[in-house]
């Protein structure tokens, strides 16, 4: 996992990733093997003053409002004062939680929860923040703003370590992502790497072109499609793509783009697995 990144673990049920959060939490231990975070083994107390924790579906004490609530994890670091209700007022904005910062939590929604489960997970300003199903129970909009709260996060230098199952949610988000299942990687590299197509097949795509050069088209791609004035033709690789490319343009078609064939990470999760069980 690079610093800076937002690096995305998915795996089917019982595959074990909230085991890999608990290991990395150091709130169980390895049977066997090691691991490090900023060069101190798992479960050292080292290396956790710098870290953040968003739990699936966080519970808290029922008779705290937001304010009360961080204050209280603020002082688990030894935040006080200023310094604390400043960084409290600030994450309740970044959240949208400032205006029910009054409320208690015990009337707060699931959404609403993981809003504050997020500013909780941010009270120490970690570097690292590890995040289980952070969108969980939010509607669409509240799904977006957090996105972009992890996103900008990852602009400041933060890294985050995600696991969901929402793998179009993972898809736009993350710049790495590991494949787990039954507790092997089975799949892992930065999101370019993952949804380019492992067959090594090109898509060109072509404006202006006469019956003649798609006919011509059709006879050396694999698959021409057509959208509007724009055709989109398929080839096994890079040079062929460029040689009828070249064809094209010679003959007075307009070239729009040649881009390797992406698949989704839906796709990819699947075969990664071993496809759809029945």
């Amino acid at each position: 996992m690079e610093e800076g990144q937002i690096f995305g673990l998915v795996g089917p049920n019982g595959s074990g990733k909230t085991t890999t959060l608990k290991l990395l939490l150091g709130l169980v231990f390895p049977t066997s093997g090691s691991g490090e975070i900023f060069g101190h083994p798992l479960g050292s107390l080292s290396y956790k003053e710098r870290i953040g924790f968003v739990p699936e579906g966080p519970y808290f004490y029922d008779h705290l409002n937001a304010v009360e609530l961080l204050r209280f994890y603020g002082s688990l670091f030894g935040m006080s004062g200023t310094e604390l209700e400043d960084r409290i007022e600030y994450l309740l904005k970044l959240v949208g939680m400032w205006s029910r910062r009054e409320r208690k939590t015990l009337h707060y929604s699931r959404g609403m929860l993981q809003r504050i489960g997020l500013a909780q997970g941010l009270i120490n300003d970690p570097d690292l923040l590890l995040a289980d199903e952070p969108t969980s129970g939010l509607d669409p909009i509240g799904a977006i703003q957090i996105r972009e709260v992890l996103m900008q996060l990852r602009d400041e230098g933060k890294t985050i370590f995600l696991c969901s199952h929402l793998l179009k949610e993972m898809e736009s988000l993350c710049d790495s992502v590991a494949i787990l299942n039954k507790g092997v990687v089975c799949r892992q590299g930065s999101m370019e790497e993952l949804l380019t197509a492992e067959n090594g097949n090109y898509v060109a795509t072509f404006r202006n072109l006469d019956q003649d050069s798609v006919q011509r088209l059709q006879s050396v791609a694999e698959r021409v499609d057509s959208e509007g004035e724009q055709y989109m033709a398929a080839f096994h690789d890079q040079q062929s793509a460029a040689a009828a490319a070249k064809e094209m343009v010679d003959k007075g078609a307009q070239l729009v783009e040649i881009v390797p064939q992406r698949l989704t990470l839906e796709e990819v999760f699947i075969d990664a697995v071993g496809g759809i069980p029945e």
